[in-house]
Order: C-alpha cells, then structure tokens, then sequence
C-alpha cells in the first residue's frame, strides 16, 4: 500500500483512542478535512467516496456514517446506552457521530481541536467521539449524518472479545466523561436543537 501513497507515521505512547487525530494535528498543515476510521471495521468499497460527496455539499457540518441523538433532561445527559439511533441526515447540536463508521471534520474544526489543546487526556481517556462532538459543538459545527439512517460496516471477526465498547457503554465510562467534557455552552446548544429552543 506505502508504493499506491499510504503514509504510516510513528506516533508517540500516551493519547489512547485519540492517537487517531491528535498526532495528525500536531504535525500537518490542516489544510484538507480529516476523515477518521477505527481499525477493526471493514468499509465497503464507496465508503469514502460518501463522505467526502456530503461533506463537500455541506462543508460546514460534520460527517458521519452513524450517529446518535442525545437524550438530555433539562441540561442532564441521559445515560448514553439510552440515546437513539439519528434517522435523519439534518444537521443537529444533538447528532453526536461515532466514529465506528467513519466521519470526516472540516479544515476549521481540526483547528479548533488543536488549540483545545491535549485536556482530553483526563477529561475524555477513552472516548474520543466525546471529545471530537464535544469540541465540535463549542466551535458551532453541527453534525449530518451522510443518510437518513445509520449505517454500521462489518467488525472484523474477533475484534469484539473486548475492547472499548464494554469498558465505555457497558460499564457506563461513556457517562462519566461525557459529564466532565460538557461546558454551559454546549449543553444549552445541545438542548436548543434538541427541544427547539
């Protein structure tokens, strides 16, 4: 793949689930969107063919595959194990992306995520999506989803035996973080589009 144009880039110990953007931020210009993955997904073929198609018809958005709606009581999130499924591609505060299935971030957005500087590491150890959904609210960038209804790619067989999501939604880690990110700000931009405000 490196003789077709893939880079592999070292990247230093200690950023968990964020090694997948935040070295990149670090050392690039920031000059094209960033389109994050997990590696234990297999996409099809069109896969980045759809996000960048959307994300250059709404390039003031971020882009995903799959997204959730916040569930939130006053200005209380929900247990995130409650929230459901997006079933439309509107941009919303309250879309909150994962990354499972890929999502892309516009040029300003990586930016504002550097300059957030590397608070993640106690704030958000484990949960990058909070983190990126997060700093994307404060910074005004509401998310689409690429279709109507979400879609989720294949795991790679025994990528699942453990992992993040027992640790995040099963033991209920997504919660705790979740809470610590939040600012006033984007808890009232997140209830605004959610209940109309």
């Amino acid at each position: 793949m490196q003789h077709r144009g893939l880079e592999i880039r070292y990247c230093p110990p200690g950023f968990g689930v964020h090694t997948k953007y935040w070295p990149y931020l670090l050392e690039s210009a920031l000059d094209v969107p960033l389109v994050l993955s997990d590696d234990d997904i297999v996409y099809p073929a069109t896969w980045l063919e759809g996000l960048m198609r959307v994300h250059l018809q709404h390039p003031e958005h971020v882009v995903a595959y799959r997204a959730h709606v916040i569930g939130m009581s006053d200005d209380s999130f929900l247990p995130y194990a409650t929230w459901r499924s997006c079933d439309d591609d509107e941009p919303s505060f309250a879309h909150f992306a994962t990354s499972v299935s890929g999502q892309i971030l516009p040029i300003p957005l990586q930016q504002a995520l550097l300059d957030q500087g590397d608070v993640f590491r106690s704030l958000t150890p484990s949960a990058d999506d909070v983190w990126l959904h997060r700093t994307a609210v404060i910074s005004g960038y509401r998310t689409r989803q690429v279709a109507a209804g979400q879609q989720h790619w294949w795991f790679i067989p025994g990528s699942q035996v453990s992992g993040l999501n027992a640790l995040n939604v099963g033991s209920g880690a997504n919660d705790v973080q979740i809470a610590a990110a939040h600012t006033t700000l984007s808890r009232e931009r997140i209830a605004a589009d959610l209940f109309g405000g």
